[in-house]
């Protein structure tokens, strides 16, 4: 049997203790509290579940309940009394990174409820191998530079004002480019930028015109916006710099007119959930609050189950991070992905790394404790041993380096995930009253190998390598 451990309720309530970085990267203790972390009766939830034998434990999608906000706001869309689209964001490593999961995502949840935009995305390069579904040959010149912080000597340094995103670009050199092309249909452009005292400015060009020119000089550090409507279709975006001063470019959201969802995939190869707790939390606040998400997915484990740091260290920052996400938009609900498959080579071939079950454990207990739903990736695909599987399939699912998933295993993994929450929010439905709505059927298991989509490039492809950090 797996571990499964407790969070104690004094524990929780010290996560109303956050570490924030100032502007030189000076720590500081941040007193606050997070509503939906700190229940009456937390301990006794978690306790329960201590007892339980994990062969008990709950299907792929666990305490669904914790989605009613957001479900509330997807009800709003079928019955056309939405006011704003319903936007997921979703935090995480390099399954995130990829975009190929939250691809497959995003795409059945707009079919279901509506295409509200692509969402928000890097302009340029923040990375050699950054890519998302809907966005071709991105690039930048050589001016710019990437920035999420740095270690230096074992400790971090930089100031945690990185963007929605956690990474930014920085150039204060006259005629900098950075560039995409949109291939999705897109009316709104959202500009995400630093607004600082010695603040340049840079032109906004759609399509080889400009539509903006944007001063980033301000009395105050702090995040700001800048919106450009646009027809609706899609186009080439460039950011320019005019070279009067620093100009630091978060990126771009990509709306539509319409209303539906829209999905935010924002992963760093390398990262951790301990990750987040190095960005500022006033800056990650302002960020996320002005996103104004319905739901928050956070995706992490696959790297911390290779780690040496104890599962109570890994638990301790898995809460203080969603601690966050809860003092930041405190009426959003939130989900917490656990990771998928991982396998490591053994004298007996190719077997689940033993670790990354307990933090699977420990990521439901988290989850549940913290009024999160949680899905369990590791079971969608079948349970332990599932990636040695793919990744010996022709075509196979999984990449050889038994990390990552291949765009089917990706996109069949990412089918999962949506339909167990539109069965779920067709379940919420009935419970609560409202008329049905057809649900995808059930599903007895993992799902089988595809072959591959027309045009698309060779099973197996170039891995999603995670990056340390």
């Amino acid at each position: 049997m797996r571990a499964v451990h407790v969070i104690s309720l004094g524990f929780l309530v010290a996560c109303g203790q956050s570490t924030a970085m100032g502007d030189r990267g000076r720590v500081t203790e941040q007193q606050g509290s997070a509503p939906s972390l700190v229940r009456p009766a937390i301990a006794d939830v978690v306790a329960a579940d201590a007892q339980a034998p994990v062969a008990s434990a709950p299907g792929p999608l666990d305490n669904a309940s914790a989605l009613k906000r957001f479900f509330e706001s997807l009800a709003h869309l079928d019955d056309g009394s939405a006011s704003e689209d319903v936007r997921v964001v979703q935090y995480g490593d390099s399954h995130t990174a990829a975009d190929l999961e939250t691809g497959a995502v995003r795409r059945a949840l707009q079919a279901r409820f509506g295409d509200g935009g692509r969402g928000f995305v890097a302009i340029g390069r923040p990375w050699k191998t950054y890519l998302q579904d809907g966005l071709h040959a991105p690039g930048m010149s050589k001016e710019w530079s990437a920035e999420h912080g740095k270690l230096d000597h074992g400790k971090f340094v930089g100031d945690g004002c990185y963007g929605l995103g956690g990474v930014c670009l920085l150039a204060a050199k006259k005629g900098a480019r950075a560039w995409a092309d949109v291939a999705v249909p897109a009316s709104r452009i959202e500009v995400d930028y630093w607004e600082q005292p010695v603040g340049g400015s840079f032109e906004l060009v759609v399509d080889g015109t400009v539509v903006a020119t944007v001063a980033t000089k301000g009395k105050t550090a702090a995040s700001a916006f800048k919106s450009v409507d646009v027809p609706d279709a899609p186009h080439h975006v460039e950011v320019r710099t005019v070279g009067d001063g620093e100009v630091r470019f978060f990126g771009v959201s990509l709306d539509r007119a319409q209303l539906g969802v829209v999905y935010d995939a924002l992963g760093i190869n390398g990262a951790r959930a301990s990750t987040t707790l190095q960005w500022s939390e006033p800056h990650f606040k302002e960020q996320l609050a002005h996103r104004a998400p319905k739901l928050v997915v956070f995706a992490y484990g696959t790297n911390e189950s290779a780690d040496d740091q104890a599962i109570d260290v890994l638990q301790r920052q898995l809460v203080d991070a969603l601690g966050r996400v809860a003092r930041a938009v405190p009426s959003s609900a939130c989900l917490v992905l656990g990771p998928p498959d991982r396998a490591i080579e053994s004298s007996s071939g190719w077997m689940t790394a033993p670790k990354l079950e307990n933090i699977v454990d420990m990521e439901r207990n988290v989850a549940r404790a913290a009024g999160c739903a949680f899905y369990d990736q590791l079971a969608a695909m079948g349970g332990p041993g599932s990636m040695a599987s793919w990744a010996d399939e022709t075509p196979p699912r999984a990449q050889k380096d038994h990390l990552h998933l291949t765009r089917d295993g990706y996109s069949q993994v990412g089918a999962l995930f949506s339909n167990d929450m539109l069965r779920a929010y067709a379940s919420w439905r009935a419970e609560t009253g409202l008329s049905p709505v057809q649900a995808p059927p059930p599903r007895p298991g993992p799902p089988p190998a595809l072959p591959p989509p027309p045009n698309d490039p060779p099973p197996g492809g170039a891995p999603f390598v995670a990056i340390p950090m």
